[in-house]
């Protein structure tokens, strides 16, 4: 059955690398996928008068997989709302999951394998902000039936990856009403699973990565903590650039790169992509095709231990160079 896959290639680096990831999707996969493309950010706005046309909307919810690029803020806009934080609540992706492990050696920690999962606030939090004479008063409402979506979701991930430890990372001691019923809800849902379980207050968690990364294997948590140590964990493994992500819903899943627009970089030519190819790999995991997914990973791989690189990662090979070193590096397997 042919698979659709929507790209949304975005603002200032994103066409870039994401024309990269479709690139590499070719070569690993054969005609059982059509590639669709549609509007968002900036340049949907300069065609639409919308960051988020319509258009864009039935595009993503009838697609396997999206392959997002990135987006460029626009806070001086009154009616501004980050278009992909809005799809992503529109299609009810409440899980997010960021994967972390050395490209080669010399690069990065060699002892870190890593999959953080963390609440996608916009799907799973509602947030409010409200300004007082005497500052702001920030409340947070999390539901039970939210946490335990998440948790359920972390286990089939680490079942389908082969894990054997989940550990919650929280802060109940300073909020023992929310973390609390986070952390509570974690020993629920898992009681049962054949995972080793523990939970650590985020700062253990964080100084025990850094010191001690193998014995961190599946970390869950909320996405207060969990952004906090996927920075540190990016910069373990040589940094943003190299980490892929993935949003996951019930059946939808929209895959990106971890780092920003980076507008300085656009039309470059050295932006380097391995996020967004491996994010790539990521969507064709969500959609069943393992093996080829496999081929990308293992093509990336054996082109970073060549140090055929772009220059963020010490390298002097241009983006479109880098892409077609993993093309060629999938076609010898």
């Amino acid at each position: 059955m042919t698979k659709r896959i929507l790209v949304l290639p975005g603002d200032g680096v994103g066409p870039e690398v994401t024309a990269s990831s479709v690139a590499v999707i070719d070569a690993a996969t054969d005609s059982n996928i059509d590639i669709e493309y549609g509007d968002i950010g900036i340049t949907a706005l300069e065609k639409t008068d919308s960051y988020l046309p319509a258009e864009t909307v039935d595009l993503a919810t009838d697609a396997d997989a999206i392959i997002a690029g990135v987006i460029v803020e626009k806070t001086n806009d009154k009616r501004y709302q980050n278009p992909i934080r809005v799809l992503k609540k529109q299609l009810s992706l409440y899980a997010v999951m960021r994967k972390f492990f050395p490209l080669c050696k010399g690069l990065g920690v060699q002892n870190i394998d890593l999959i953080l999962m963390t609440g996608n606030p916009d799907a799973l939090l509602n947030i409010t902000e409200t300004e007082n004479l005497d500052g702001v008063n920030t409340q947070k409402f999390q539901s039970e039936s939210s946490v335990k979506k998440l948790f359920k979701k972390t286990m089939k991930i680490a079942e389908i990856k082969q894990r054997k430890k989940i550990t919650c990372v929280h802060r109940a001691s300073m909020f023992p009403g929310s973390d609390g019923m986070f952390l509570d809800h974690f020993y629920r849902e898992m009681a049962a699973s054949r995972f080793l379980m523990e939970d650590m207050e985020v700062d253990i968690a964080a100084m025990e990565l850094v010191m001690d990364p193998p014995s961190m294997d599946v970390i869950v948590s909320t996405d207060l903590y969990g952004t906090v140590l996927a920075g540190v964990a990016a910069g373990m493994v040589g940094g943003s650039y190299l980490t892929p992500m993935g949003s996951l819903g019930e059946n939808s899943g929209l895959f990106e790169p971890m780092h920003g627009p980076k507008l300085k970089l656009a039309d470059s030519g050295i932006v380097n992509p391995t996020s967004a190819i491996l994010s790539g790999a990521m969507a064709l995991d969500h959609i069943g095709m393992i093996n080829e997914s496999e081929k990308i990973r293992k093509a990336v791989y054996s082109v970073y231990a060549t140090g055929k690189v772009t220059p963020d990662v010490g390298g002097t090979v241009g983006t479109d160079k880098f892409t077609q070193l993993v093309i060629d590096a999938i076609g010898r397997q």
